[in-house]
């Protein structure tokens, strides 16, 4: 039998830690949430036995409006797309919650895809942290259009990413496809040295 071992996307660099970055003499700290479950949901949000289903199984409500997320249980789901959505969720859950979504949703015209090992999620925190991202982002990351929850897909340099608000201004989970992961790292901390 061949032993599995799971690894960050990250795993040459990340072992050195969190890693502590300044913009414009106000600092932030970069650092990975590894390793997290994440299944891309699609399915008709129109339909209440499937908004139904996603609450029963997840605890969370199906977000239908654009660039909003339900959070809650350690859970996170994101709204992608009018039938698209992107549930994040601690490492080892995700089978358990793919099965019960797949019984639930029985005979409906759904995907549930697990894409956890495909993507990982950064954590950009402190007073820098927005000034950091706009660095290669076109959003405005200003609390006054981007506040608590706030959702939006874009790109930061070449990545293509998912970015979430924790705190205005001070507080985002960025996720990204694991081939661009070390790229966009990198890309951070040269933009915050």
């Amino acid at each position: 039998m061949t032993n599995v071992t799971l690894e960050t996307p990250l795993v040459n660099i990340a072992r050195l830690g969190k890693r502590e970055l300044s913009v414009d003499g106000r600092n932030c700290l970069l650092d990975e949430i590894a390793l997290l479950d994440m299944l891309t949901l699609r399915g008709d949000a129109s339909d209440p036995a499937f908004a139904a289903a996603v609450l029963s199984v997840t605890g969370l409500a199906l977000p239908v409006v654009a660039n909003t997320a339900s959070v809650g249980n350690g859970r996170q789901l994101f709204w992608l797309g009018p039938d698209e959505w992107l549930l994040k969720t601690a490492g080892g859950s995700g089978d358990a919650l793919e099965a019960a979504l797949r019984a639930e949703l029985a005979g409906k015209h759904i995907s549930v895809v697990q894409v956890g090992s495909g993507n990982t999620t950064f954590t950009v925190q402190g007073a820098a942290a927005a000034d950091l991202i706009a660095r290669g982002c076109p959003l405005d990351l200003h609390a006054r259009s981007f506040p608590d929850g706030s959702l939006a897909q874009s790109h930061i340099a070449k990545a293509n990413v998912v970015i979430y608000c924790l705190q205005a201004e001070a507080s985002f989970e960025i996720t990204v496809r694991r081939s661009f992961a070390e790229y966009l790292f990198k890309w951070l901390c040269e933009a915050g040295s």
